[in-house]
């Protein structure tokens, strides 16, 4: 009994190496695909994480020179080679880590700052707009919107300002961290235009969500603003 027993252990074994010996160079192809393969992904990965890493000092070297820029007298030769400098290494990073990454989109961000304390304003609307579009799902899209508002504001474009804040309102809900500025803006320039019902309507709005805790609102220093607004139309 114990010899059939050893006699078929002895059969599956010489058929397992049978069948190792034949397949044996095509398991060592395979295990070396394998670990080429794998050697690949970890070098892929490693290079992914250097390039993000790289693009991001850029970023911060780049927040620094901005600052810098900012201390400097702009009618400098030296403020203008530096400005030069700046907006060329910006685009380059723009270009490189383009405006879906949060480096590529802060490098135009920052030209579009620079653009906006020069007093280009136009162009710094349009920076802020290529921003938003391309960072729609992020904090960045309705900051660049509003800065782009206060561009067209400075432009004396009333109506585009207006659409522009209407759409952070209608993008991304009264619950918005700049909802409470977004109304303040559409109100004051109602105001400024005489369209005082409007103006009123608007700042009542505000108010009423942000102004008072009973009614679920968070306090806001614009709702404040506004409250100052309606009292003056009660005078």
């Amino acid at each position: 009994m114990d010899n059939k027993k050893n006699s078929k252990d002895q059969k599956v074994e010489d058929k397992l190496n049978s069948f190792i010996g034949k397949y044996s160079k095509a398991f060592i192809a395979i295990a070396v695909v394998l670990i080429v393969v794998i050697i690949g992904l970890c070098v892929a990965l490693v290079t992914i994480q250097n390039r993000t890493n790289s693009r991001f000092d850029a970023m911060t070297a780049l927040e620094g020179e901005y600052n810098t820029l900012l201390q400097m007298d702009p009618e400098s030769a030296e403020y203008a080679d530096e400005t030069a400098a700046f907006i060329a290494s910006c685009n380059e990073l723009v270009s490189s880590a383009g405006l879906d990454t949060y480096p590529g989109a802060k490098a135009m961000y920052l030209l579009a700052e620079l653009a906006y304390a020069d007093q280009d304003y136009q162009a710094a609307a349009d920076y802020y707009a290529q921003i938003a579009a391309a960072q729609s799902g992020t904090y960045l899209a309705p900051l660049c919107i509003m800065n782009q508002a206060a561009c067209y504001e400075n432009l004396q474009d009333n109506a585009t300002a207006l659409e522009l804040y209407r759409s952070v309102l209608d993008t991304y809900g009264d619950n918005s961290a700049y909802a409470p500025k977004a109304m303040f803006s559409i109100g004051r320039i109602y105001d400024a235009q005489g369209e005082t019902a409007l103006a009123q309507a608007e700042f009542e709005t505000l108010t009423g969500l942000y102004l008072v805790p009973e009614n679920g609102g968070t306090p806001s220093e614009y709702a404040r603003m506004a409250e100052a607004y309606l009292i003056n139309y009660a005078d």
